[in-house]
């Protein structure tokens, strides 16, 4: 049976993976979503190009939403910050939390709130007053970091010299631990090493092939947990079958329904005739804005990636990754209003002005259309088909729009 700290830890992990996994995606799309279907109503900066650059002089008042190759921030922010870039830095301070998705990420300025970081190689050297979650290659957590929550931490290889206040739970490689911990700590991976500055308040839990290299100096309060498990190949499954966990199961579907009927009833009240004209195109033109989608669904990546091979094309890649990843990112959502309009008509027999014309987005047909659509992602198969047919009709339907405002 696990123990708490154990599930809590892979609770968190498997939400921060898919944060990780998505942040990107996210980015892009808040990024450019003024462009496709108008700026919102909202105290946000967004920011883009080969270099971003965020100094005093641009002063920024409220969030900031910024992609590019290059993207530094030597100023203070008062709100929260979103940044994807192949290299970014962040050596002023944010006042909320920041996210960042990149490959080489180094974060030297105070952090608010939370720290939600994955890449290539991520550098930690500031002070989080909130939890960190951390995801790469390399991680580094310098001794000038202070962490006053949690790190959680997934990586090739981690060094942790830094303190944290809170508990520890790593998954990876190679962990060293060199700085001081004020609660417990957890780990699972190929090998774990205590420096001699090493100072855990709590108790050290941990699983790998072989016992932890503790050097001298080093010191353990709470006591030593260890369990040895065989070492697992690149790519192997393991062998031991885990018992299907219904409880967070459940928590999840139901996190991942609450986020998706929020975005979908923030977009439509924000860009409400948007919202309302690509939905009406595309159930009266469903066929053909489905082949669409799946035209743009190929197309946009591999023009992507061609015009990744010359240098001259990079800065346009990079404009079409962002676009692409705009427009999947609001596929998702439409697909569940589009499909509840559908159904809505269907059923009530009435329109957008309650008579027989004009398709209905409302909060009824939102919620319907929100609730089946994340229903059906969870059949197989015939669940899956559908979804991927109103997706690819969402697309569709994002792209004609994007096309005509281009005109």
């Amino acid at each position: 049976m696990k123990s708490n700290i154990e599930g809590v830890y892979y609770s968190h992990l498997i939400t921060f993976l898919y944060m990780t996994k998505k942040l990107l995606f996210l980015s892009a799309a808040l990024l450019l979503g003024f462009c496709v279907i108008g700026k919102p109503a909202l105290a946000a900066e967004f920011k883009s190009g080969q270099m971003v650059n965020i100094s005093a002089a641009d002063k920024i008042g409220g969030d900031l939403y910024a992609a590019g190759n290059d993207v530094s921030i030597d100023t203070n922010l008062p709100g929260d910050a979103f940044l994807a870039g192949s290299i970014v830095r962040v050596s002023g301070s944010v006042g909320q939390s920041l996210m960042v998705a990149g490959s080489m990420v180094n974060v030297m300025g105070p952090i608010g709130h939370a720290l939600r970081v994955g890449g290539s190689q991520v550098t930690i050297g500031s002070v989080v007053e909130g939890d960190v979650m951390a995801a790469g290659g390399m991680v580094y957590i310098l001794p000038t970091a202070v962490i006053k929550g949690d790190l959680y931490l997934a990586s090739g290889s981690a060094i942790i010299e830094g303190k944290v206040m809170g508990n520890i739970k790593a998954t990876g490689g190679e962990v060293a631990l060199r700085g001081e911990v004020g609660k417990d700590v957890y780990v699972e991976s190929e090998g774990l090493a205590l420096g001699p500055q090493a100072k855990l308040d709590g108790k050290l839990t941990y699983k790998a092939p072989k016992e932890a290299t503790m050097a001298d100096g080093s010191k353990v309060v709470g006591g030593v947990d260890f369990k040895k498990v065989e070492k697992m190949e690149r790519g192997q499954i393991r062998a031991e079958k885990k018992e299907i966990n219904w409880k967070w199961i459940s928590v999840w579907f139901l996190g991942m329904l609450a986020i998706s009927l929020v975005a979908a009833y923030l977009g439509n009240y924000f860009f409400k005739q948007r919202v309302s004209d690509i939905t009406n195109n595309v159930l009266n033109n469903f066929a053909k804005q489905m082949g669409w989608g799946f035209v743009w669904l190929v197309v946009i990546p591999v023009a992507c990636l061609i015009l990744l091979v010359t240098i001259v094309g990079i800065p346009f890649s990079f404009f079409a990754c962002l676009v692409y990843a705009l427009a999947i990112a609001l596929a998702k959502v439409l697909a569940g209003i589009i499909l509840g309009s559908w159904l809505w008509k269907l059923i009530t027999k009435k329109g957008a002005n309650g008579n027989g014309k004009g398709w209905p987005v409302d909060w009824k047909s939102i919620l319907l259309g929100v609730v089946l659509i994340s229903l059906l992602s969870l059949i197989p198969v015939i669940g899956w088909v559908i979804v991927f047919i109103f997706f690819l009709a969402a697309l569709g339907g994002i792209m004609t729009a994007a096309k005509a405002i281009a005109k």
